[in-house]
């Protein structure tokens, strides 16, 4: 009998699978999950984060989970003591393919030996020119070095969306892999009872997300369709950022027509979409957007921004609308011409889960990804 394929993921992991924040951990928690079904694969995943107080490894089946600490908001020693941890435990495992998800696990990849299969999930210069401060600009300095590290070295690159390629192709050699993010298997055919009105943006309240954008367009809508409402679905821990957002509902007299949730179990964001009628994306940069990929797959329509790799997930005017960043009329009319048209609506939600079938279903990413690993082994 043959031996199983081993493969190192070495990305983010939500540390709790029932919470997840991120959309990097969302995908490789769904990647774990699909793998699982491979009887010829054996997983292990290696976290390596401030958010890991102690040191643990944890099997389950096929899967194993490598925890490894790092002391909490310490920048530079964390991103470089983190790159010769990681080394060791690759060392360790003795995989036959190593998928990384972050440029500096690239490179603490090739460091220790190994020539990975980098998955690349965002553009660190696009990112920096949205968080602010000095520890951000520290981390986007330091990561935008490791990605141009990784980009001259790495031989296989896999990427969530085609806008990467088009961004990055002309700063590499390696060969490109485009290979969507995952729905998880259960939005297919979740029961879907909307709430009038409701709107949802499943999003951080940080600036690249710029939901002060949606909360004017949400004013602006309310004059045509008084019972709409927001609920916002992630996390809150930018105080000064949400106080900004805070007033802006206020000066636009919406407050009460808006609802900041925090993050949400997964149970929770299934009821979330199930109640929802439109999820709605403000976002000034995105990649590949989940909650866009989330919301097609439980057949909700999508209306976005045309944001970095946005407009490739949703197809204006058959699974959505895509309107201009910034732009808070273009999507307050967005919104009202969605839902004054039922219609119209049904048939962008029939397509919305058509489209999720044929491009964000788990097994086909799982082969996806598959080949990328067998291109690299080749």
């Amino acid at each position: 009998m043959s031996q199983p394929l081993r493969i190192a993921l070495v990305s983010l992991y939500p540390p709790d699978v029932n919470r997840i924040s991120g959309g990097i951990r969302a995908v490789v928690h769904q990647l774990v999950t699909g793998f699982r079904r491979r009887t010829e694969l054996e997983i292990h995943v290696v976290h390596c984060h401030s958010d890991i107080s102690a040191d643990r490894s944890v099997t389950d089946g096929s899967v194993t989970l490598h925890y490894l600490a790092q002391p909490r908001r310490r920048l530079a020693p964390n991103m470089v003591t983190a790159i010769g941890r990681i080394g060791r435990q690759l060392r360790a495992i003795r995989p036959d393919v190593v998928n990384t998800h972050n440029p500096s696990y690239a490179i603490a990849a090739l460091k220790a030996g190994y020539s990975p299969v980098w998955t690349i999930h965002g553009i660190s210069g696009e990112e920096a020119r949205y968080n602010p401060g000095l520890f951000n600009r520290l981390a986007f300095t330091l990561g935008g070095y490791y990605e141009r590290q990784a980009l001259a070295q790495v031989r296989e690159i896999t990427a969530i969306s085609p806008y990467i390629r088009q961004r990055l192709a002309s700063r590499t050699r390696a060969r490109w892999h485009v290979t969507e993010n995952p729905a998880p298997d259960d939005l297919f055919g979740l029961p879907h009872h909307p709430v009038p009105g409701r709107l949802l943006l499943p999003a951080s309240v940080i600036p690249r997300k710029d939901p002060i954008t949606l909360v004017r367009a949400l004013a602006l809508a309310r004059q045509r369709i008084p019972e709409l409402h927001l609920q916002i679905a992630g996390r809150t821990n930018e105080a000064a950022y949400v106080a900004q957002v805070q007033a802006a509902c206020q000066n636009l007299g919406v407050t009460e027509h808006v609802t900041f949730l925090g993050v949400q179990s997964q149970a929770q964001m299934r009821q979330r979409y199930s109640e929802a009628q439109l999820v709605v994306l403000s976002s000034r940069e995105e990649v590949s957007p989940m909650s866009a990929i989330e919301a097609l797959a439980a057949g909700i329509p999508v209306v976005t921004t045309r944001a970095g790799g946005a407009g490739y997930v949703v197809e204006d005017g058959c699974t959505g609308r895509v309107v201009d960043v910034g732009d808070a009329v273009a999507l307050a009319d967005a919104i009202c011409e969605l839902l004054d048209a039922p219609e119209r609506y049904r048939a962008m939600s029939e397509a919305a889960v058509a489209a999720a079938e044929a491009r964000f279903r788990l097994d086909k990413v799982v082969d996806a990804y598959l080949a990328a690993y067998r291109a690299a082994l080749a």
